[in-house]
């Protein structure tokens, strides 16, 4: 476990405010501790599995397991952990009482192990969430090394005793705390458990009483966690018989995590679909969840589902959904005991009612959390102020050093445990939002442990590092990939995308919700690697340029794409249907625009980046002109520089616009510091906003822009804050037409006017999104009869381009042009299916025109 200083600034602790918003959501985590009854592990009720058990957490998840009754850390490193969830050391005086049975994971002499296994007590992270210090925490350590020595402490601080291990297999330590003064002697006992002789004991008078307060552990090699470390191997241990008890125990029954850990689900055209996570089970488990509603009768079952064995989840598909209505679900599982006996696990949500008729959807974008606040409390409570009806995670939900100890590359299983380890934390810290609203999840590089991605449509990488993603295509296992698309986006509407390369699946397609339709896309997946295809730099990496005489146009190579043909097809086809939508919006990971100037620091320039989707410029172009064709605006992630960003093709503002959110957590901060104060900015803003080139030549207008400061301030959140970490929503109002976005700082009240980033809110219309500040031609004024709200599309009959698609908030609109020249307007009722055509019409400067069409 990480060292951090305590810091009890936290987000909640200053406004009681905060704390009643959080205590409104339906959490169990706020009720009230009570000191605690005796506590003892029964892992000998637990059938063989991976997974300990609700009441506690393994750090990390794919070392630990419980056979035969015993609870065992198979991997033989440093600082393993595994702490109890349901009980806590209280900052008040007590006592401490707490035993548990050591002995060597393949058995024998203890004196003939390796490494060390105890307790660790009082563990506390920066943030003082028992959830914080699960991953962030450290603690007092208390064990016994295989050598003959029990400790007390480390380093410096550290006290110690030998002991006569002889030829016993198995010892029981007992660690006790009494309160002495305004501190604590602690005992530290090794009893033979056959006898119940005492073999040695060491004592550490004068601990303070601050140093026991929080988590308690065991400890497979306490310390620090790492790869390598001087002095004797590491070893494997098991545990048995963990009891915990005395007046300074707090318990805390209703903080259990599992079996059912969350659920996402979105409904869309009638159909629901829902996910239940479940962490990793074991052959003895039941193999099935269940799903039941409350239509009014009383509760119901309407499916049940098999537990997918890589991805652990279970999925639900139910058809013929009513949308008009709110109704409550109950996830179900029975949880089975090795004695034969079971126990009932429920989870319960909500199915929102599609507000299709209301006047505003709100939709939360979120992205690139790199868990430094775990649970990320503060951006918790702030979204359920702002309540939005969908959540949209845009990437990076986890990055690979989330919750320590790196990552798993090689062994499948490991590696799936692994990353399942990080996306529970994602699950764990938004579940109580997810349970009762729709979100949307796209997995984005380091979803997939890429620092970079370039999908090359599902290919094989030719390595694990990071060069070899430079070169196109997935470092990681194709099963691997599988789980992380099946994690994060089975419970979206239905997919086109075939699988590709590898049979890795595709996620990308739409969802319409609230008026507004939208397209799921996936940016990252089949875009091109830049070695071998860009030209190349001199920085030391493929994907960097660094030379100030960089000429874009050279970069701009012929058949590469972004978003791959099918993609791009269903991208045009999407814009063009307006069943059931007022709006449009696309959701993917990244802006279409290479905006950031600085990367990491704040002096380390870059010139250019493939990474960013201005690149390859003709496929970026193509995907751009799709998404104005229907008007959508653009919600984002990726670049950890909360911006709104017009986007130009052939001139300036003559594309959509989009919202890059800012990150959750900042991994890696970027500013965007042009060289130039931008043209056309309103007067008396800032320099870096107004029309500029992007990096690949783009015309870029930057509508606002949060750079991060240049220094941080101590402490976690305010660290963050100081990143431009926090969170923002869209809102689209479907009556009047427009979009504004709203960004906060990470610490920020949203209930609180003027506390957003300077220069937000932002406010554009529909008509921004289709250019139509930069379309210098009109058609004629079009008076629909027979329909209020009618769709017209414009084609130009010179190019066969289909300029734009449009569904109308009244039946009366001027069309505009990119082009003079004949065009064809075709306006239909989607709804009856009735449609009428003029070919011929044209395109002139100030058309003054009028044209009536009947359906």
């Amino acid at each position: 476990m990480t060292e951090h200083p305590v810091n009890r600034r936290t987000f909640l602790a200053g406004t009681a405010a905060a704390a009643s918003a959080f205590s409104a959501l339906p959490t169990a985590d706020a009720r009230p501790a009570r000191q605690a009854g005796d506590f003892r592990s029964r892992w000998d009720l637990v059938p063989d599995r991976v997974w300990p058990g609700p009441e506690y957490w393994s750090n990390p998840l794919q070392d630990w397991r419980v056979r035969g009754g015993r609870l065992e850390c198979t991997r033989p490193a440093p600082g393993r952990s595994l702490h109890v969830l349901t009980r806590e050391l209280a900052d008040r005086p007590g006592d401490l009482r707490m035993g548990v049975k050591l002995s060597a994971l393949d058995g024998g002499p203890l004196a003939e192990a390796t490494g060390s296994a105890g307790f660790s007590v009082g563990v506390r992270g920066p943030l003082g969430d028992y959830r914080n210090n699960l991953v962030h925490g450290s603690g007092l350590d208390a064990g016994l090394r295989a050598d003959g020595t029990l400790f007390l402490g480390s380093g410096q601080g550290e006290t110690t005793a030998p002991i006569d291990l002889g030829g016993i297999e198995t010892l029981e330590l007992r660690l006790v705390a009494d309160p002495e003064g305004d501190s604590y002697r602690l005992a530290l006992s090794a009893v033979d458990p056959d006898d119940d002789r005492v073999l040695g004991t060491v004592e550490k008078p004068g601990v303070p009483a601050a140093r026991l307060v929080g988590n308690l552990a065991l400890a497979s090699n306490p310390g620090p966690a790492r790869r390598q470390q001087d002095g004797p191997a590491p070893g494997p241990w098991a545990f048995t018989d963990w009891t915990i008890a005395g007046s300074k125990v707090d318990a805390h029954d209703d903080r259990t995590f599992g079996p059912i850990l969350f659920a996402q689900y979105t409904t869309h055209e009638g159909t629901l679909k829902l996910t239940a996570q479940m962490p990793p089970l074991g052959e003895d488990d039941e193999p099935t969840v269940r799903l039941l509603v409350d239509r009014g009768g009383g509760w119901a079952r309407v499916a049940e589902s098999p537990i997918h064995p890589r991805a652990r989840t279970a999925h639900f598909r139910v058809e013929d959904w009513d949308r008009s209505k709110e109704t409550p679900y109950r996830l179900s599982y029975t949880l089975r005991k090795a004695d034969g006996s079971s126990a009932e696990d429920t989870f319960d949500g909500l199915i929102r009612r599609d507000p299709a008729d209301a006047e505003v959807l709100t939709v939360a974008d979120i992205s690139c959390n790199a868990h430094y606040a775990f649970p990320n409390t503060a951006a918790v409570v702030s979204m359920a102020r702002l309540d939005p009806e969908l959540l949209a995670f845009t990437g990076d939900q986890y990055y690979e050093s989330t919750g320590g100890f790196g990552v798993e590359r090689t062994d499948l299983e490991a590696a799936l445990l692994d990353v399942l380890r990080k996306w529970y934390q994602h699950g764990w810290t938004w579940r109580e939002l997810l349970r009762d609203r729709p979100s949307v999840s796209i997995p984005d590089d380091h979803d997939v442990y890429h620092g970079n991605l370039w999908g090359e449509g599902g290919k094989r990488a030719p390595g694990r590092d990071a060069v070899a993603a430079t070169k196109g295509g997935y470092t990681m296992m194709a099963a691997f990939v599988n789980v992380v698309h099946r994690t994060q986006t089975w419970h979206h509407p239905d997919s086109p995308a075939a699988p590709g390369l590898q049979g890795i699946t595709g996620y990308y397609g739409p969802l319409t919700y609230g008026g507004v339709s939208f397209a799921i896309l996936a940016d990252r997946q089949y875009k091109p690697g830049p070695d071998g295809k860009a030209p190349p730099t001199t920085s030391g990496r493929a994907d960097h340029v660094v030379d100030p005489d960089f000429d874009p146009a050279t970069a701009d190579r012929p058949g590469l794409d972004l978003l791959g043909d099918p993609q791009l097809r269903f991208l045009e086809a999407w814009a063009d249907d307006w069943r059931g939508a007022r709006m449009k919006a696309v959701i993917s990971q990244t802006i279409f625009t290479a905006m950031a100037t600085h990367h990491g620091q704040p002096d380390n320039r870059l010139v250019a980046d493939y990474d960013t989707n201005a690149w390859p410029q003709a496929a970026r172009d193509a995907a751009v002109r799709a998404l104005r064709r229907g008007f959508a605006f653009h919600l984002a992630g990726d670049q950890h520089l909360p911006a709104v960003v017009q986007y130009g093709i052939d001139e300036h503002r003559d594309g959509p616009v989009a919202f890059a959110s800012p990150a959750i957590n900042n991994l890696y901060p970027r500013w965007f510091r042009p060289d130039r104060p931008g043209d056309n900015r309103p007067s008396g803003s800032p320099g870096e906003l107004g029309d500029f080139l992007d990096s690949f030549g783009h015309p870029l207008t930057v509508l606002s822009c949060a750079n991060p400061e240049l220094e941080r301030r101590p402490g976690v959140l305010e660290a963050e804050t100081d990143k431009s970490a926090g969170f923002g929503v869209v809102r689209f109002n479907t009556r009047d037409r427009t979009i504004t976005v709203e960004s906060w700082p990470l610490l920020a009240d949203p209930t609180e006017p003027g506390t957003q980033f300077p220069g937000w809110p932002v406010t554009v219309s529909q008509l921004d999104c289709g250019g139509v500040r930069a379309a210098d031609f009109r058609l004629p004024e079009l008076v629909i009869r027979g329909c209020d709200s009618p769709v017209v599309q414009v084609f130009d009959e010179a190019s066969g381009e289909t300029v734009s698609t449009l569904r109308l908030p009244s039946p009366r609109w001027r069309p505009f042009a990119f082009a003079a020249g004949p065009h064809t307007i075709r306006v239909s009722d989607p709804e009856s299916g009735r449609i009428e055509e003029r070919t011929g019409v044209a395109a002139t400067e100030g058309n003054e025109e009028e044209l009536e069409i009947i359906l």
